[in-house]
C-alpha cells in the first residue's frame, strides 16, 4: 500500500470539556447561570478563553462564567488524538463563507510566559537515536500545557530523511535542532503539544493532545467552584449600562442555544457580571461579536440595522493568514516505518524554514527586498481603499515592520490582508512562493527520500514538467494555494489613529470593561 507525504499543514482546533462535581461546573442548560451575577463573563471557550478563564478563577473571590458555542467533547478521538484534524463540519468548525478578493510585541517579552506555561518532556534514548533533539534552555518544565515529541518516535522517511534531503537541496541550509530556540532557519523536526505515550509501540492510548483543557480544567474538576462553563451555547451581543464618563460600560451578555447547522437561533437568554466581559472569540467570532454589539463601522452597522454604540472601524480589518500549496509524493511501499503508518502521531513531523536568500539566491532576494519596500506605499492604499486597513499611514508602519522582518533578518513569511475575504496572491509574494514550490519537488528529488518515492501525486509531472517557466509555476499557485487556517489580527493592537482597535491592555477602544483575547 502506498502512502502519501504532503508538504504542508493540517490543523484542527476545538474545545475540550469535562463534567466535574463540587468543583467546576460544566453544564449546557442555561437556568443554570441565569439567577447569577458572574463578576467576569468570557465569549469563548477556546484555547485562550480557557486559559483566561481558568487563571481568573484562581481568585477564590471572584466568579467566571464561560459561554462556548462548541459542544462538551471530552471523549471524541478526533479532538484528543494528535494524529488527527478537525473536519469541515459544523459540529466544531463555523464554516464561514469568504469573498476572494486582493490582499495585500516582541517575541523576547513573551517567552518567560511560554516557558511559564509549558512542560517539557525532554526525548529519551530512543528518540534521540533516531534524531530527535532539544536545546533544553528554551523551554520551561513546571507548566501545564505538555510538549515534546510522539512516543515511540517512528520518523524515518517522514521525518529523518526528509531533513537530510533539504539540507542536501538547498544550499546553506543547517539542521536546527529545536525550533523553539529563537532562530527557526534550518531543517527541523517537529515537537508538538502533546503528551507523550509511555509504551515502546504506539497503542490508541498514547500522544494524546495538550489543550487548554487538558492543562487548566481537567485537573481542577473537583476544585474552583467559582467557574462555570455553560456549552452548547452562542453569545449574541452585549448589554450596555451606565457610561463611565466618555465610555461604554458593558453589565451583561445575551445568549442563545447554539441552533444546529443552518437553522435560525432558538430563544434568548441574559446573564449580568459586574466587572468585565472578556471576547475570546477567535480571529472571525471575535469582531464578529463586537460588531453585533454595536461596536464597529457605524457605516456598516447602521446598513443593518444595529444600533451604534461605539463606533471604531478598525473591528474586522487586518485579517491575516498564510498561504499553503502541497506538493505531494506517493511513498514506496517498502520504504522504513514512517509516521503516516501509525496512529495518534501528529501530522506534520519535520519542516525546512528557509530565510529569502536560500530561496532566491543573494541577486534575487535583493531585488524582491528592493520591490517590496518600493511598493508599500501603494499596497498600503489599496488595502485600505479595499476596506481592509482603516489607516494609511499606520499600515505603512506595519508593512515596513513586515519587510523589515523579512529582509534583515532573511525569515521568508507570507503577510495577506483581507477584511472577510480570502486572498489572492499578487507580487512581490508570488516570486518566493513559486520557488518555494520548486524547491519542494527538488527535496524529494534528492537522496535519501529521492530512494523512497514513487510519484509525484501533487501538481505532477503531466501538469508542471520538471524545466516549467516561471508563469507556469505561478499559476499553479495562484489557483491551488489555500488559507493554512491560522486567521489573526482582525481586532488589531494599535493606536486609535494609526488603525487600531485594542491598546496594550487589550481593552477595545470607547469602552471602559471589555477586552479582547486570542484573536
Amino acid at each position: 500500500m502506498r502512502t502519501t507525504i504532503w508538504i504542508g499543514i493540517s490543523i484542527g482546533l476545538c474545545v475540550l470539556f469535562a463534567s466535574g462535581v463540587n468543583g467546576i461546573q460544566i453544564t449546557d442548560n442555561p437556568s443554570d447561570v441565569l439567577s447569577r451575577i458572574f463578576s467576569y463573563v468570557v465569549i469563548g471557550g477556546g484555547t485562550a478563553g480557557i486559559t483566561v478563564a481558568s487563571r481568573l478563577s484562581e481568585d477564590s473571590g471572584i466568579s467566571v462564567l464561560v459561554i462556548e458555542a462548541g459542544p462538551n467533547a471530552q471523549n471524541d478521538p478526533i479532538v484528543n488524538d494528535p494524529g488527527q484534524s478537525i473536519p469541515v463540519t459544523k459540529v466544531y468548525d463555523w464554516g464561514y463563507k469568504t469573498t476572494a478578493q486582493a490582499f495585500g510585541g516582541k517575541i523576547h517579552d513573551m517567552t518567560q510566559y511560554m516557558k511559564k506555561a509549558e512542560s517539557y518532556n525532554l526525548p529519551n534514548p530512543q528518540q534521540t537515536s533516531l534524531g530527535a533533539s532539544v536545546n533544553p534552555g528554551a523551554h520551561g518544565y513546571s507548566g501545564k500545557v505538555n510538549a515534546g515529541f510522539p512516543q515511540p518516535y517512528e520518523a524515518t522517511v517522514a521525518a529523518g530523511y526528509l531533513v537530510t534531503a533539504a539540507q542536501a537541496a538547498i544550499p546553506g541550509l543547517v539542521h536546527n535542532p529545536d525550533v523553539a530556540s529563537g532562530n527557526p532557519n534550518g531543517a527541523a523536526r517537529f515537537q508538538y503539544s502533546i503528551k507523550p505515550g509511555t509504551g515502546t509501540v504506539v497503542t490508541p492510548d498514547g500522544n494524546t493532545r495538550s489543550s487548554s483543557a487538558t492543562a487548566f480544567i481537567y485537573p481542577s474538576l473537583l476544585q474552583k467552584p467559582n467557574l462555570v462553563i455553560l456549552t452548547g451555547h452562542q453569545a449574541t451581543r452585549l448589554l450596555w449600562g451606565n457610561r463611565v464618563g466618555s465610555l461604554s460600560r458593558a453589565s451583561g451578555v445575551k445568549f442563545a442555544s447554539t441552533p444546529v447547522p443552518d437553522a435560525a437561533l432558538g430563544p434568548e437568554y441574559t446573564v449580568k457580571f459586574s466587572k468585565e466581559a472578556i471576547v475570546a472569540s477567535g480571529a472571525i467570532g471575535s469582531p464578529h461579536f463586537l460588531e453585533l454589539s454595536g461596536i464597529g463601522d457605524k457605516r456598516i452597522l447602521r446598513q443593518v440595522g444595529i444600533p451604534v454604540e461605539v463606533d471604531l472601524p478598525s473591528v474586522g480589518t487586518n485579517l491575516q493568514d498564510q498561504a499553503l500549496d502541497a506538493i505531494a509524493f506517493a511513498v514506496h511501499p517498502d520504504a522504513p516505518a514512517s509516521e503516516y503508518s501509525t496512529i495518534n502521531v501528529p501530522f506534520t513531523p519535520a519542516a525546512a524554514f528557509v530565510d529569502i536568500e536560500q530561496v532566491l539566491g543573494k541577486p534575487g532576494a535583493r531585488a524582491v527586498g528592493k520591490e517590496l519596500r518600493e511598493s508599500i506605499p501603494a499596497r498600503a492604499k489599496a488595502i485600505v481603499a479595499s476596506g481592509a486597513f482603516t489607516s494609511e499611514k499606520g499600515l505603512i508602519k506595519v508593512l515596513r515592520s513586515q519587510a523589515d522582518s523579512i529582509l534583515r533578518f532573511k525569515e521568508l513569511t507570507g503577510v495577506f490582508q483581507a477584511r472577510n475575504s480570502s486572498c489572492q496572491i499578487q507580487e512581490p509574494e508570488c516570486t518566493p512562493q513559486t520557488q518555494c514550490n520548486r524547491l519542494a519537488r527538488k527535496i524529494f528529488n534528492t537522496s535519501p527520500l529521492r530512494e523512497f518515492t514513487v510519484a509525484e501525486l501533487v501538481p505532477g509531472l503531466a501538469a508542471i514538467p520538471n524545466g516549467a517557466p516561471d508563469a507556469q509555476w505561478q499559476d499553479y499557485v495562484k489557483n491551488a494555494y489555500s488559507a493554512v487556517l491560522h486567521p489573526i489580527g482582525s481586532v488589531p493592537m494599535l493606536p486609535r489613529k494609526d488603525g487600531g482597535a485594542v491598546g496594550p491592555d487589550l481593552k477595545v477602544y470607547g469602552t471602559a470593561n471589555v477586552r479582547v483575547v486570542g484573536e
